[in-house]
């Protein structure tokens, strides 16, 4: 059984990380969005299968293996979309959404769950549509999304940004742009269903929700969730692991930082964010050649546990000591500028955290819950004794129940 947490303290946070600890300084807002959407995002729907109540079963049981598996309940039609999103280079590009719509004949919809994938990599082969295509566990997040809408829910996966476009990498960790993602997919998904479901998404429970990666993307689109139209907004954030903020990951799991050196470098430009300012010689020299030939399981693979054998010394130690606005401020600005959920968005969220988790630290997610709080979102939060990183199969029933008790008159409410 989770064990849920509604009372935290800085002062217990602080106790127990230290006058170190990696998000005790405050973290800015990130700038909002200023660059209008197109008013149509949806560029394509094509209809791949519909999948029978057995064959769902059939797919998401090995990620269920361990626990206890929701069995589907409903049919399933899944489509492929292709949308349009603003990469930020200002160029369109198209990204690719997997939609499932239960079987509207026999189920009255739940609600609309919109999962953003964790980490896959930066180029077109590592793409999270691909997943399921190529036989790679990544985190089978098509069986993930596949189990929620066998229960009731209109299940939404999009990719990332770039991966169709052979001359652009992922803008990993760029907050602006996996905002853009999640509101892109809802405008667009809402267009194609809006002559199936009365009202298309306007009359469902909204959600976006995250694992990894995908939690720093979700709580992205909180705080720009005045960009979507009024009744597109989104009514709640899920995040299973997530990492909000890039500075301490940088810490707890180096092996992920290059890829974000070289989508911000490919960003901001090498002069604002200098791959040689933070990373050893040896890794930044190849930089762009090693984070474009593989995918997450090789970046894992390649790039060293420790972040003593990654990391230029000096960044290195400005990191610990967070000091980098003072040693590397543009460095700083940009990392800050790219953490998300810290604004007064007021959506209220549900976060899902393993004690054992290896990619964000449980007192890092302890403090974001505190600031997250003081800020006037309603967080209902849940540690898993003994859970690593990745939440979703344990956290399964309290995920839907939550979302079925979510009442959107409660933005802004604070616990």
């Amino acid at each position: 059984m989770p064990r849920e947490v509604t009372h935290l303290s800085i002062a217990a946070i602080l106790l127990v990380l230290g006058a170190t600890g990696a998000m005790a300084q405050s973290t800015p807002a990130p700038a909002q969005s200023t660059i209008a959407p197109a008013e149509s995002t949806l560029v394509s729907a094509t209809l791949e299968q519909r999948m029978l109540p057995p064959e769902i079963d059939e797919f998401t049981a090995t990620l269920f293996e361990g626990y206890e598996q929701p069995g589907a309940g409903v049919a399933v039609d899944v489509y492929q979309l292709f949308i349009r999103s603003l990469h930020p280079s200002g160029v369109e590009t198209e990204v690719r959404v997997q939609l499932f719509v239960p079987d509207l004949a026999a189920v009255e919809v739940r609600g609309a769950y919109l999962f953003a994938p964790g980490s896959t990599g930066l180029i077109n082969p590592c793409r999270a549509s691909r997943e399921h295509e190529a036989g790679i566990r990544w985190g089978l997040y098509r069986a993930h999304v596949l189990a929620f809408a066998g229960n009731g829910f209109v299940g939404i996966l999009p990719d990332y940004q770039s991966y169709e476009d052979w001359n652009l990498i992922q803008p990993y960790f760029h907050a602006e742009s996996e905002a853009r993602v999640v509101q892109d997919a809802i405008r667009a998904v809402d267009e194609f269903l809006e002559e199936t479901i009365p009202g298309g998404l306007s009359n469902l429970t909204r959600v976006a929700s995250g694992f990894s990666q995908g939690g720093h993307a979700a709580f992205a689109a909180a705080d720009r969730n005045a960009d979507l139209p009024e009744d597109l907004r989104l009514h709640g954030i899920i995040g299973y692991g997530s990492t909000t903020e890039i500075a301490p990951l940088f810490l707890q799991y180096p092996q992920l930082a290059p890829m974000v050196v070289q989508a911000f470098a490919d960003i901001y430009g090498s002069d604002r964010f200098d791959p040689f300012a933070i990373l050893l010689p040896e890794w930044a020299e190849t930089l762009e050649y090693d984070t474009t030939r593989q995918c997450v399981g090789g970046i894992q693979s390649y790039y060293p546990e420790s972040a003593s054998d990654l990391f230029d010394p000096f960044f290195l130690k400005s990191l610990y000591a967070q000091t980098l606005d003072q040693t590397h401020p543009e460095i700083a600005a940009i990392l800050a500028d790219n953490s998300s959920g810290l604004t007064d968005h007021g959506v209220p969220a549900l976060i899902l955290q393993g004690t054992d988790d290896i990619v964000i630290d449980r007192w890092d997610q302890d403090e974001f819950v505190i600031a997250l709080r003081e800020l006037g979102s309603h967080v209902k939060y849940y540690v898993y004794e003994g859970s690593r990183h990745d939440t979703r199969q344990i956290a399964f029933p309290a995920v839907v129940e939550w979302i079925i008790n979510l009442q959107p008159a409660r933005l802004g409410a604070a616990d």
